[in-house]
This record gives C-alpha cells, sequence and structure tokens, in this order.
C-alpha cells in the first residue's frame, strides 16, 4: 500500500541542524547533508543551497550516490517508530524505490561499486540487498545480535562489511549473504566500517577510541591507529589507501598509506565530527558535525569554506 506523505520540511530552521549524515556526488559538485525530513543539497564550490529533497522520514541517518550520480539512496526513519529506505532521482527529487519498512530507524545504506546493487542495515540488526534495475529484495541477512550501525562493499564487490552495536564487525559473502569471518577485537561497540582499496584489508571505528585495520579472508588485525581523544563515529578511505577518521573529540585525522601513521590532523571543529566524505574530483574532505557545520578541509588540513546547515 502507498504510504501517506511525511510532514514537510520545516522552511528555515532557527538554529543549525546537527549533522547526521553527508555524502559527494561523484562529479564532486554537490554536497548531500541530512536534514529533518529532507535531504538538502549544496553546491561544493561555494556552499549555496541548490535543492532540498523532501518526503522522508525524521531523521535521515546515511546518504549513499550511485556510480553514476543519477540516484541518491536515504536511511533514515523515526525512533522506536519506522524505519524507511528511499531512492530518489537526483534530476528531479522524486521517489525511484521505497524499500525497507520496519519498526525502527535504518542506519546505513550504501550501493556497490557497479551500481547494480544496494545495501541496507539498521536496528532491526537485518542487511538487505537489492537489484537496483527491479529493485527486489535479493538477500536478507540476520546475522548480528544488535543494531547494524553501518555498511560497506569492498571495491571488487565480492564482499560487504558490516558495523554493529553487538562490538563486532562481519565479512558475508555479497551474492549468498553467507557470514565468512568476524572481528571482535574492539571490545566496544563498534560505529563504522570501511574497506581499503585492496579489497583484502577493512578498518573499523568504534568507542574503544581506535580504528583497527584487519584482514577481511580471517579477521586477523594488522595494526591498531591510535591517537584520538574520544569515540571514534566514522571512517573512509581514500582512492590510494589513506584512512580518515571522525571522531567525538572534536578532530577528524589521515593516515599515510601503508605505514597507517597520523599524517593529518584537522582540527577546529566545534562539536563531534559525526559524518565524513571524500571528494572524488579533488583532493578535499567534507566533515559535518554537531555544531551543525559543514566544512571543506584541503590536504594540507587548511579549511577552506564552512557553512551551517540551516537553509
Amino acid at each position: 500500500m502507498p504510504r501517506n506523505p511525511h510532514p514537510a520540511a520545516p522552511e528555515h530552521y532557527p538554529v543549525a541542524l546537527a549533522l547526521t549524515a553527508l555524502a559527494i556526488s561523484p562529479d564532486g559538485a554537490l554536497v548531500a547533508t541530512a536534514g529533518y525530513h529532507e535531504v538538502l543539497l549544496w553546491n561544493l564550490a561555494d556552499g549555496t543551497l541548490e535543492r532540498r529533497i523532501t518526503n522522508m522520514a525524521e531523521r535521515v541517518h546515511a546518504l549513499s550516490f550511485n556510480p553514476d550520480g543519477t540516484l541518491l539512496a536515504i536511511a533514515a526513519g523515526t525512533p522506536a517508530v519506522t524505519g524507511e529506505l528511499r531512492v530518489f532521482n537526483l534530476a528531479d527529487g522524486q521517489i525511484v524505490a521505497d524499500l525497507v519498512r520496519s519498526d525502527d530507524v535504518v542506519l546505513g545504506v550504501a550501493f556497490s561499486p557497479d551500481g547494480t546493487r544496494l545495501a541496507a542495515c539498521g536496528a532491526d540488526r537485518a542487511i538487505r540487498l537489492y537489484a537496483v534495475d527491479t529493485w527486489a529484495e535479493q538477500v536478507t541477512i540476520e546475522d548480528h545480535a544488535d543494531w547494524v550501525l553501518d555498511i560497506a562493499w569492498t571495491p571488487d564487490g565480492n564482499r560487504l562489511l558490516s558495523a554493529s552495536r553487538d562490538k563486532t564487525s562481519k565479512v558475508f559473502d555479497a551474492a549468498t549473504g553467507d557470514a565468512l569471518a568476524t572481528f571482535n577485537g574492539h571490545g566496544e561497540v563498534v560505529y563504522a566500517v570501511a574497506s581499503l582499496p585492496d579489497s583484502a584489508h577493512a578498518v573499523t571505528v568504534g568507542a574503544n577510541k581506535t580504528a583497527h585495520v584487519w584482514q577481511i579472508a580471517d579477521a586477523k588485525e594488522v595494526r591498531k591507529l591510535g591517537g584520538a581523544g574520544d569515540e571514534l563515529l566514522g571512517v573512509k578511505v581514500g582512492a590510494n589507501g589513506a584512512i580518515y577518521t571522525a571522531g567525538a573529540d572534536q578532530h577528524a585525522r589521515r593516515y599515510e598509506p601503508g605505514t597507517a601513521t597520523l599524517q593529518q590532523d584537522y582540527a577546529g571543529h566545534g562539536d563531534w565530527v559525526t559524518s565524513i566524505a571524500l571528494n572524488p574530483a579533488a583532493d578535499q574532505l567534507v566533515t559535518g558535525s554537531q555544531d551543525g557545520m559543514v566544512r571543506i578541509w584541503d590536504s594540507a588540513g587548511m579549511l577552506i569554506r564552512e557553512w551551517p546547515v540551516q537553509p
């Protein structure tokens, strides 16, 4: 049955909205940020608001562009009430797929590297995979004992990586959904996961203030990345293998490929850094924080521009 439209987003925000999610379009032209019952699309070059995509649940938790930048998948929900995964056409903001309908929020979403599949996860402990051409659900994975907070693909598209509140990160066969390995080295909640470019190593971050690099084949730890003063909330990996983390200590950091030594500290945030994204068209890091600011940084750690999420 078609659902009733969600409440309208506010025309103006009285204060900047704390950022729960952001993503950059593949061409590096747009930054999508979470809003209240909406997603806001900003011009990356000058920080001006270009468009608003509305008709979604109260809180947006994750965003993913498909590889050609024509679709935007949005994981959202109203806590303890409903969760949803919707896919929008970026050209006109129209819904092209309304996929997950759960009793709690959807927390993670990611298009596969080739754009043919979509993975999502959430508070119902499930991971779901969809075929983009038909939007049919292909696989449902229920292997975690608690919320699944993040989901990521290996660059070769053969494996799925998860991060969970059950203090583990898992590896799944993307074709069958079979569990292949479990990394339990955090001992605390695992908030985010990413694959390294070789599709053989993963990096996870969590409540233990440490980033762990480990082998996907056997979940054997390779190294730890320290230096954070509080919980680590997000992680991304650049095309060259550089690891970027976001933390509750109000810092983002970049670690050198290979040695994983601290290479750059992005300081100057006014609150927790909750969301990070890499600009694929330039050597830039985009951060979003609880103070409601989007910030663009160059590779030397210099702040290029910033603006509040306050249309």
